[in-house]
């Protein structure tokens, strides 16, 4: 008798023991799925949304430095002449000789950045270089302004990156189109790329890196900005920028105009294996289609062939008979003949 007892009070005591496991799996389980789905739904809503959002219409130089580790250049007496709109290609500024090299304008009308180099008498009249953008509802829309920092990565609101940032104003900036993580040029916001060309921003004007490092590296403290809205691009005109989003996550994870060696557009092949997933798709789709249309076409011309063979063969059968026939009846006729 004691040794069932004993054996079910072990039973009972695993049988515990199990139980208790389950229910600590179960635990740990349901605290998994609920922080992934937090995460996942973290990462959904910066996909929908404008994740670029602004405190307010600026922030001060001092709230931009707090927030980065990276501290920017010294910078000047910030300026706003708020001169007219200016439409024309040319730039008058015969009180601006100084020793900045470089005057450029947004266009906020048709999305493009559009640099100025100086003529022989040192006025900003040489177009050299344009820039697809993307402006947003709190672009300034006139006015001319002076870069005073820059940094090559700065946190923006919402807790994504710039690249190759540059200040104009407050905390309107050149940058990049925005990443996930600071330093990781693989963390692209992908679907944001996409949108250059367009009024996309929640301020600031997003370029691609190729453009933003330009500017980074060329356009120095001082450097003039000016804004105006006008249909006309520009003397260059409007560049274009790829649309990545249906490519691979290896490839649409990076701006295609990044230099950095590990960029994997640098050594992409579109002849390769490694075409958009709606270009393969399309393709499959394609092929079956053909191989569809052409099963049906072979099916109906065989029907047809046999239909055409049956019954060419048939009106033989019966002209021969006919003939036949006749050829009986002439020589019954002929013998009926002979007799009468």
């Amino acid at each position: 008798m004691k040794d069932v007892i004993i054996k079910h009070k072990v039973v009972l005591s695993i049988t515990s023991i199990v139980l208790l496991t389950i229910a600590i799996i179960a635990i740990v389980s349901f605290n998994y799925l609920r922080t992934r789905e937090k995460e996942v739904a973290k990462i959904d809503n910066l996909e929908e949304n404008n994740i670029e959002k602004p405190d307010g219409e600026y922030i001060d130089i001092e709230d931009i430095v707090k927030e980065n580790e990276e501290q920017p250049e010294e910078p000047e007496e910030q300026e706003n002449e708020n001169t007219t709109n200016n439409k024309d290609a040319n730039v008058n500024t015969n009180n601006m000789k100084n020793k900045v090299p470089y005057y450029i304008k947004v266009n906020y009308g048709a999305q493009v950045v559009t640099i100025y180099g100086k003529d022989s008498e040192e006025n900003y009249t040489v177009p050299v270089k344009a820039m697809v953008c993307s402006t947003g509802v709190a672009t300034p829309t006139s006015g001319v302004y002076s870069i005073p920092a820059r940094w090559e990565w700065l946190r923006l609101k919402g807790y994504v990156w710039g690249h190759y940032s540059t200040q104009i104003t407050g905390n309107i900036l050149f940058h990049s189109v925005p990443y996930l993580r600071k330093g990781d040029p693989a963390s692209l916001e992908y679907w944001e790329y996409d949108k250059l060309g367009t009024y996309a921003s929640a301020g600031c004007i997003r370029l691609t890196v190729k453009d933003a490092k330009w500017i980074y590296n060329n356009c120095t403290k001082g450097t003039k900005v000016e804004f105006y809205s006008d249909s006309n691009p520009g003397p260059l005109g409007k560049p274009t920028a790829p649309k990545i989003s249906s490519y691979p996550d290896y490839l649409r994870n990076w701006d295609p105009t990044d230099t950095n060696p590990s960029n994997p557009w640098i050594t992409y092949k579109p002849e390769e294996n490694t075409k958009p997933k709606n270009e393969i798709q399309n393709n499959i789709v394609n092929e079956i289609k053909n191989e569809v249309v052409n099963n049906i076409a072979n099916e109906v011309i065989n029907e047809i062939e046999n239909k055409i063979t049956n019954t060419i063969s048939n009106e033989i059968t019966n002209v021969i008979n006919s003939t036949s026939q006749n050829k009986e009846n002439k020589e019954v006729i002929n013998k009926i003949s002979e007799v009468t």
